[in-house]
């Protein structure tokens, strides 16, 4: 995270902040996919804008935030 915020725009941070608070609120969201990593415990790739969120839900109420994908330029 400290490498991407080094070189993030404002507006990525703002997008990735947004994205964040959404998983947290709501982590069953439409647009996710499954990226099948562990079958035991599985995880979700979720797209904003040029970014992806690699998380997973190990129990109710709880989320895990694993990668942070970004392009870099």
């Amino acid at each position: 995270m400290a490498a991407f915020e080094k070189s993030a725009s404002a507006r990525d941070l703002e997008n990735v902040e947004r994205a964040i608070a959404a998983i947290a609120q709501a982590p069953d969201l439409p647009r996710r996919v499954p990226s099948f990593y562990d079958p035991s415990l599985p995880s979700y790739l979720y797209r904003s804008g040029s970014l992806l969120i690699h998380y997973r839900t190990p129990r109710p109420g709880v989320v895990e935030f694993l990668n942070l994908f970004w392009p870099k330029i």
